[in-house]
């Protein structure tokens, strides 16, 4: 063994110890949440190197370039060496070095050119032209939503009819169409000598099914070091197993706990059947918890064990005890928003920064009420991961009606509305409005000027303005609006479901508004405060707090954190609840939330939910919460004037 002066022995925690010696063979290192799973991946790099195996004969996969240069980076100061010749990165940019050696083997040239996710789309949108089929004069499905489809397809091992059933059974009746699309981009890519993102990984897959190409990339990767693997999809999966087919040293570090990217393509099932997929697979578990305090860590314990498909751990802290997590019971989303909102003002004064706190939520439209109560109190934010509330598209199509109806002569907003219309672009959307607004043309002149299939989309715009200028109350007018744009969002976005959630939160919002006038002229403010907390989160002095979806949350830590919305029908995802598999994904989405705090949980409840077809409906908490033994937390009402902690102990407080 070369010497490298480094103890890994007084390094390391017991466990992490055993990974690093004895991590020969495939072995499965299942990481807890807080458990260190970087600092092994590290030092079993180290250890190897000074075993005295070549940096050309390991490979260190991770899912960003951000983690791969911080994991070379700390194992080159451990080191004391550059590591230049190792084969570390993405799966992404470890098949792009390997494709561009095996290329004329697959009928492309080594130079090949590799094009973004907006590329491809275009790429489909000309396909789409190229077959006609953006003549039907129907609403069709969008260029992205197909791309889409696609990966998700390739990413999954699965076929474009069984992606479309399982995701998009929305455009069921465009399968055949889409398929006929995804055959043409396939084609018109490899005539172009390009490549996108999806075909670096099947390519790649693609090339190693060549028995030489396999046996010399086998041969030349003797260790394997994979990070993340709960992540990992079917065609990764694949990869994985061609590369380790000679050596079969492979090391895959991850947690099932936490694997909640299905809608990506990652399959947790890659995790479960390691072991009996690789041959005397090693199974290592990692549950020192560095990160939460006993009671946090309490709480993730009991809600991991009521899946039934995992590996199961116990996470222990190394951190002193802090106090419990707390469930609050809030009378509305209004309430929820005022009291989240004061006790970050508490902590905030007694000395936590604004960064050290995190608001998580389930879906992004539970953030609305959230967004306007910080934006009233001045506090800065950052949406992690997206946009604001009322930046994302569908809130803006939206908007745009009420906005021309205040204001005729909006060119904006009448061709984004009048776009959404098939058969309609923004060149005629423009000649449209010139006609209407600018010439004063009636609407009869307008249809004799236009062909026959805008015709059809200028007659339902036109519908749509004469039944909503009967209306004066913005809720009723956001409602019809929302009940013709209904078709459009299903064919255009990828989560048509969740947007319409959005529009419904939209319109809940609006019924504290007599007028459209005020109800826009508050979005204005809102919209006013924007661009000072962003520059704030993007390189200003202040601190801001965030915002996210767990979601975009996961590898994330805070030592405050608020769980909000955390009710029936919104957490578990309604979708969740006729399939255990993503049952089990919900709890561990639950779990990932509950892991990202150091020390202090708030899971906010609403008793109450306005609906626009039922009206307002009492709710329970979530299933989960309900599966939780009740000494795992508090309970908090904040229904009443002076709220209080249930319950006895030294960190009982009043608010």
């Amino acid at each position: 063994m070369a010497d490298t002066g480094i103890d890994f022995q007084k390094a390391l925690n017991p466990q992490q110890y055993e990974v690093v010696v004895n991590g020969q063979g495939p072995c499965l290192v299942l990481a807890g949440a807080g458990s260190g799973k970087t600092r092994v991946l590290v030092y079993r790099l180290a250890y190897l190197l000074s075993l005295g195996v070549k940096q050309q004969n390991i490979m260190l996969v991770t899912f960003t370039n951000k983690a791969a240069r911080e994991m070379i980076t700390r194992s080159e100061v451990l080191l004391r060496q550059d590591l230049k010749k190792l084969w570390a990165g993405t799966f992404h940019h470890i098949g792009n070095i390997i494709l561009r050696r095996q290329a004329k083997l697959l009928g492309y040239s080594a130079d090949f050119s590799i094009i973004d996710r907006q590329d491809s789309q275009e790429l489909v949108a000309d396909c789409i032209e190229e077959l006609g089929f953006h003549k039907s004069g129907k609403l069709f499905p969008k260029k992205d939503m197909i791309v889409n489809i696609y990966s998700l397809a390739v990413n999954s091992l699965q076929g474009i009819e069984d992606i479309i059933g399982r995701f998009y059974p929305h455009i069921q009746e465009y399968a055949l169409e889409v398929k006929k699309i995804i055959g043409r981009f396939k084609k018109k890519k490899k005539e172009s000598n390009v490549m996108d993102f999806t075909d670096l990984l099947y390519l790649w897959n693609k090339v190693l099914d060549l028995d030489f190409v396999r046996s010399k990339y086998a041969g030349i990767f003797e260790n394997i070091l994979v990070d993340e693997y709960q992540d990992t999809n079917r065609l990764q999966f694949e990869i994985l197993k061609k590369l380790a087919s000679r050596h079969k040293n492979i090391l895959a570090v991850g947690d099932d706990a936490q694997s909640i990217y299905s809608f990506r393509a990652a399959d947790i099932n890659n995790i479960l059947d390691f072991p009996s997929v690789f041959e005397n697979t090693k199974i290592f578990k990692l549950e020192t918890n560095y990160r939460s305090t006993p009671r946090i860590l309490n709480l993730a314990n009991e809600i991991i064990k009521h899946n039934k498909a995992q590996f199961p751990k116990e996470l222990s802290a190394v951190n002193k005890d802090g106090p419990l997590p707390v469930l609050v019971k809030v009378d509305d989303v209004y309430k929820q928003a005022e009291f989240v909102a004061k006790e970050i003002a508490n902590f905030n004064f007694e000395g936590v920064n604004l960064a050290d706190i995190a608001i998580l939520f389930r879906s992004r439209f539970q953030a609305l009420e959230m967004e306007v109560e910080l934006i009233k109190r001045n506090i800065p934010y950052i949406i992690r991961g997206g946009v604001r509330f009322f930046e994302q598209a569908h809130i803006k199509d939206v908007l745009s009606f009420l906005k021309i109806l205040v204001n005729p002569s909006d060119e904006i907003s009448f061709k984004r509305a009048l776009c959404l219309y098939e058969a309609i672009g923004r060149k005629s959307a423009y000649k449209i409005w010139v006609k209407l607004v600018k010439e004063k043309k009636s609407s009869e002149s307008i249809l004799a000027s236009l062909g026959q299939k805008q015709k059809a989309g200028f007659k339902k715009f036109s519908a749509l303005f004469f039944r909503i200028k009967k209306e004066s109350l913005p809720c009723e007018i956001i409602n019809i609006i929302c009940n013709s744009y209904r078709d459009y969002c299903h064919v255009s976005f990828d989560n048509p479901e969740d947007r319409l959630s959005d529009l419904e939160e939209l319109a809940k919002m609006a019924r504290k508004y007599n007028s459209i006038k005020g109800f826009l002229e508050d979005i204005s403010s809102y919209e006013e405060f924007k661009g000072e907390s962003l520059a704030a989160g993007s390189g200003g002095s202040r601190e801001v707090l965030t915002l996210s979806t767990i979601h975009q949350a996961k590898g994330l830590e805070w030592t405050v954190v608020f769980l909000i919305g955390f009710r029936e029908y919104d957490f578990p995802h309604p979708k969740s609840l006729k399939d255990d598999r993503s049952l089990e994904e919900e709890r561990r989405l639950f779990y990932v939330a509950v892991t990202r705090t150091r020390k202090f949980l708030y899971i906010t409840h609403p008793l109450k939910k306005y609906s626009y077809r039922e009206g307002m409906v009492i709710t329970r908490p979530s299933m989960f919460i309900r599966q939780i033994s009740p000494d795992k937390y508090k309970e908090m009402d904040f229904t009443r004037q002076n709220a209080y902690y249930s319950g006895g102990g030294d960190d009982d407080f009043y608010i």
